[in-house]
């Protein structure tokens, strides 16, 4: 069964307690986050103790980024490369998909449109995929995710991740294989590089 990775920062400077219970607060944020995709964008998903074929075995898969920042750091630069990887691929195989015939020029800009109807559901999952990511939901394969009040998205500017890096001390990193990982018993759509649930 697929798998994907995913690291979600998970602010924990309002919880007090323990390191073991900050990380199971910190797990439950993530729990709350993902549950309303349960059934919808994967079928389950758990904490793990490995991301990309590092190990990290911790409690309930959080790094408490005070006590590690450099791990933190790594599993942060870990998820922004998955991240960007899954938006060139998504992008590509829209793109490959997509009938870009009409084209009209706009200023200095050349605009194509395309129609995605559901006639061709490779090409509507690939879409589907851009426009979650836009409205801030943690989908399959997105990398990382930031579960900030302030943030809830996918992606950060440079000036929010130098923040989050700036402020490990009061910052979890909660990864988990599989909102992703184990999500459905049959793929959305497959390409001819992954299959993705």
């Amino acid at each position: 069964m697929r798998s994907c990775d995913m690291v979600i920062v998970v602010p924990v400077d309002k919880h007090t307690g323990n390191d073991e219970v900050l990380r199971l607060q910190a797990w439950g944020e993530v729990s709350e986050l993902l549950r309303p995709g349960l059934g919808k964008l994967y079928r389950q998903f758990n904490p793990s103790g490995s991301a990309w074929e590092h190990k990290y075995p911790r409690p309930f898969g959080v790094v408490l980024g005070r006590q590690e920042p450099e791990v933190f750091r790594e599993l942060l630069k870990a998820g922004e490369e998955a991240q960007h990887e899954a938006v060139a691929f998504h992008l590509e195989e829209m793109l490959r998909k997509a009938d870009l015939g009409s084209a009209q020029k706009i200023g200095d800009t050349q605009v194509y449109s395309a129609v995605v109807d559901g006639s061709d559901p490779e090409l509507l999952a690939h879409g589907v995929w851009h426009i979650l990511m836009q409205k801030g939901a943690p989908v399959p394969d997105c990398g990382i995710y930031y579960a900030y009040a302030a943030l809830h998205r996918a992606s950060a500017t440079e000036e929010e991740r130098r923040e989050v890096i700036d402020h490990a001390d009061g910052t979890s990193r909660s990864w988990i294989k599989g909102p992703i990982g184990r999500t459905r018993t049959a793929p959305i759509f497959q390409s001819r590089r992954r299959v993705f649930f």
